[in-house]
């Protein structure tokens, strides 16, 4: 996690939250989270012994510096996060981790804001890490077909997530995988975070090729849902190889053509990006997943991650002129290449 100093959010072990929320441990996150430079996170628990997660905010060093803009600007994002979090929740969102409650504590003389949402105990960096063999491809589908349908949910009540990545997932004890974090979301239905001015928002490591050459397409539903439809599709291409398709295929193409280098329009490295799009990902999937599932999934994964943001979705969604963004055709096929690799393994015993 990126460090925050000794900041005031790092002192929270030991508070009570809300009268109702004692603070009993830090836990480290990855550096993708959003907010990580300047957010702590903790294990809270109520006096029922209900968990929960709490994200700390530090503004102490933009007040310090007298610096303003970047003060307003991180208020607004914690404003935002907070709002989209109780949108989600008061939209009767079930598949995101819910918001308990959120405000702001005095720390010797100093305040910090927090969220408290709900606590999972894994994410599914952890509970199924990416490449490895031993994780059964029906758990894999089935953990897909979950983050599919939080995606779908999230699409219809108008919010892109925009940072879904195996860490963002996360594994309560008791029920299907769940989205996590929306910091990097965005929501029609609210006045816009600071962040909607940034080309990108997640993690690069796994965003779309069009946002790493910063070359956003116009339009909110296909820059942010398209965001949203590769996300899905390199999360299942990361869990069975345990490499991002992102990184690869820019490493698979000249460099002079990736984007740190390329400063022509997008559409010309485009005819690029899909030769090596294709090759690796049939490559690798044929290599990671069993063969009687290997085909679809590569299917799923070409027709997710298409270089040309116009062409992403569902192959039958893009024909009849639907939903191009819709995810109930890929929520179904994640869902039989569950069964169908649940079945091939029982056969296998």
């Amino acid at each position: 996690m990126a460090a925050i100093g000794d900041g005031p959010a790092e002192r929270l072990i030991g508070q009570t939250l809300l009268d109702a929320w004692y603070v009993e441990a830090r836990i480290r996150i990855d550096d993708g989270i959003s907010g990580a430079s300047r957010s702590a996170c903790y294990r809270a628990r109520s006096p029922s012994g209900q968990p929960a997660f709490v994200k700390a905010f530090d503004f102490r060093r933009e007040e310090l510096a007298g610096d303003t803009d970047s003060l307003e600007m991180m208020v607004r994002e914690f404003n935002y996060e907070r709002n989209v979090h109780i949108f989600c929740r008061d939209s009767g969102i079930n598949r995101v981790t819910r918001i308990y409650g959120a405000g702001k504590i005095n720390v010797n003389g100093e305040v910090v804001h927090f969220l408290i949402c709900e606590w999972a105990d894994k994410c599914l960096r952890e509970h199924q890490p990416p490449g490895d063999s031993n994780v059964s491809a029906s758990d894999r589908f089935a953990a897909l077909r979950d983050v599919a349908s939080a995606l779908a949910q999230l699409h219809y009540a108008g919010i892109a997530h925009q940072d879904a990545k195996p860490s963002n997932a996360v594994c309560p004890e008791d029920g299907a995988i769940m989205l996590a974090d929306l910091g990097s979301s965005s929501c029609q239905n609210l006045d816009a975070p600071p962040h909607d001015s940034q080309v990108l928002v997640g993690q690069p490591n796994y965003a779309p090729y069009e946002l790493l050459y910063e070359r956003p397409p116009a339009g909110w539903h296909i820059r942010r849902f398209g965001c949203d439809l590769f996300l899905l599709g390199n999360l299942c291409f990361t869990t069975f190889t345990g490499g991002s398709l992102s990184y690869l295929t820019l490493h698979a193409i000249p460099s002079q053509l990736r984007p740190t280098e390329f400063a022509g329009e997008y559409e010309e490295v485009v005819p690029h990006l899909v030769e090596a799009h294709h090759m690796l990902v049939r490559h690798f999937l044929e290599q990671a997943v069993p063969e009687p599932c290997a085909e679809d999934a590569t299917r799923i994964v070409l027709s997710l991650c298409h270089p040309d943001p116009f062409r992403r979705g569902h192959s039958r969604n893009l024909s009849a002129n639907g939903n191009p963004f819709g995810l109930e055709r890929f929520i179904s096929n994640f869902d039989l290449l569950a069964k169908r690799a649940q079945v091939l393994s029982h056969g296998r015993r």
